[in-house]
């Protein structure tokens, strides 16, 4: 009598050929709100061959990453966090010294951290890009024992970000008009740095801590960033006048932003950064306001990413 069920001569090969699971962590609620259409999108343009997929939509702050340790406990082996950076960093929180696989799919206004690595701003095309994508492995940055991925930001970058916390008009033009806002009312103050040892004191406008390169847009305060070096670039933005800054922006946009003259940048394991009062603070784009000593430090080799392949120029 012949057998009905399928015969596994090879157990190994048709594990490593089963469909992956990969779940689709959407925050509804971000910037562009391209990805109400996300289902569709998934199914017309992921390798169904390759991934088998759930889409969970997130209900408040915070439910990302609870919806990633879900994900974890169901032995997914990619989590991909649709949303802008702030959706991505709750999601890679939960999945930092674990196997499991974070991957990206641009949804946000300044999408800093999936620019730089490649994804873009397309949806379809992003997802395109999860086909083929490599697994990296990344650090991630602790600020009071808070991670972030990309850029954490002392000053007058944070205090940008906690103004446009809770906004709901999103995108380029809102985030320039509050940065201009910002920068016109925000003063610089007296901080005590210490960068693996070594105290300096300056009269900053702003600091950024640097695991990535870029903020949102393209604009790149720390163009030298590297994601997977164990260091960050710590860039000081000293006291000027106001038109200096201003006039300062499209260096960002050329990787020249450390020729300004009220520009100072180090490479530092242990960043330590005392003011006195309250820190306008932010963390991959999301505001907060701490008030006490700022110590960050890096976790080396802490997540595994997919990255898009680079393409391969013609000759």
């Amino acid at each position: 009598m012949q057998d009905s069920n399928p015969v596994i001569k090879n157990e190994l090969l048709a594990y490593l050929l089963r469909p992956r699971r990969m779940v689709f962590i959407v925050n509804p609620k971000a910037g562009t709100n391209l990805q109400k259409h996300i289902r569709d999108s998934v199914d017309n343009h992921l390798n169904h061959k390759k991934f088998e997929y759930a889409i969970w939509l997130t209900k408040k702050a915070g439910h990302a990453a609870e919806l990633a340790r879900k994900a974890l406990v169901e032995g997914y082996e990619y989590v991909v966090a649709v949303g802008g950076d702030g959706s991505i960093n709750e999601v890679a929180s939960a999945l930092v010294g674990t196997e499991t696989i974070l991957g990206i799919i641009p949804a946000g206004s300044g999408n800093g951290l999936a620019m730089h690595l490649g994804y873009g701003r397309d949806i379809d095309e992003a997802i395109k890009k999860l086909n083929t994508a490599e697994t990296k492995t990344i650090d991630c940055g602790m600020m009071n024992n808070i991670p972030f991925f990309n850029i954490a930001g002392v000053g007058f970058d944070g205090l940008v970000s906690n103004m446009m916390k809770g906004s709901h008009w999103r995108g380029f033009l809102p985030y320039f008009l509050k940065s201009v806002e910002a920068g016109l009312s925000y003063t610089a103050r007296d901080c005590q740095i210490t960068l693996d040892g070594q105290e300096i004191t300056r009269k900053c406008f702003a600091i950024s801590i640097a695991n990535g390169p870029m903020y949102g847009y393209n604009f790149q305060i720390a163009p030298d960033a590297q994601l997977d070096d164990g260091l960050f670039e710590v860039v000081i933005l000293k006291d000027a006048p106001r038109w200096q800054y201003f006039a300062a922006i499209p260096s960002m946009l050329t990787n020249k932003i450390y020729e300004a003259d009220f520009v100072e940048h180090y490479t530092a394991q242990k960043v330590s950064i005392r003011v006195d009062g309250a820190n306008h603070v932010h963390l991959d784009g999301e505001g907060m306001i701490i008030d006490d000593l700022l110590e960050c430090t890096i976790k080396p080799a802490a997540l595994r990413i997919l990255v898009p392949q680079t393409p391969v120029e013609e000759s």
